[in-house]
C-alpha cells in the first residue's frame, strides 16, 4: 500500500508543477506584452498630421488671424504663427493659391524645415483649406503639407 500512495503523491505533484509552470508562462507573456511597443502605423501618422494641420488652420481662421495674414500678404508673420501653432517636430509647407490656380506666395515660401524634408519624408499629409475673403468674393486656397522630422 505504501508504494501505491507514494505513486499517487508523485502524480499529484506532477499535476501541481504543470499548473504552476503554466501560470508562470502566462504571467511572463502578459508582462512582456505590456512593455512591447508596436511601431507607428503610417495610416495613423497621416490621420494625426491631417487633424493637426486642419485644426491649426481652422483655429487661426476662427480667431480672425488667418484672413488678414493671407489677404494682406504677411508671409513671415504667417510662417511665425504656424510655427508657434505646430509641434516642434512637425515641418510644414504652406502654399496660397488663387482661384485661377496661380500661387500668391510665389517667391516667398511659407516653410518650416528644409524643402528636401518633404521630398525624403515617408509620410506627408496634405490639407486643403479655403478662405472666402473679405468684402468681395475673392477666395484663396491654402494647401498645407505636413511631415514629422
Amino acid at each position: 500500500m505504501n508504494i501505491i500512495n507514494l505513486k499517487n503523491k508523485r502524480g499529484q505533484m506532477r499535476v501541481i508543477e504543470t499548473i504552476i509552470a503554466s501560470f508562470i508562462i502566462v504571467a511572463a507573456l502578459s508582462f512582456f506584452s505590456i512593455f512591447a511597443v508596436s511601431p507607428p502605423s503610417p495610416g495613423y501618422e497621416m490621420t494625426d498630421l491631417e487633424k493637426t494641420g486642419y485644426s491649426a488652420l481652422h483655429d487661426l481662421d476662427q480667431q480672425g488671424l488667418l484672413t488678414p495674414l493671407i489677404y494682406q500678404p504677411r508671409w513671415n508673420d504667417t510662417r511665425a504663427i504656424l510655427k508657434m501653432t505646430m509641434a516642434n517636430d512637425v515641418y510644414f509647407n504652406l502654399t496660397v493659391k488663387k482661384l485661377d490656380g496661380s500661387v500668391s506666395n510665389a517667391g516667398f515660401p511659407i516653410l518650416f524645415g528644409d524643402s528636401n524634408t518633404f521630398e525624403e519624408a515617408k509620410n506627408v499629409a496634405s490639407i486643403t483649406y479655403c478662405l472666402v475673403g473679405t468684402g468681395s468674393y475673392d477666395p484663396r486656397i491654402l494647401v498645407l503639407e505636413l511631415t514629422r522630422g
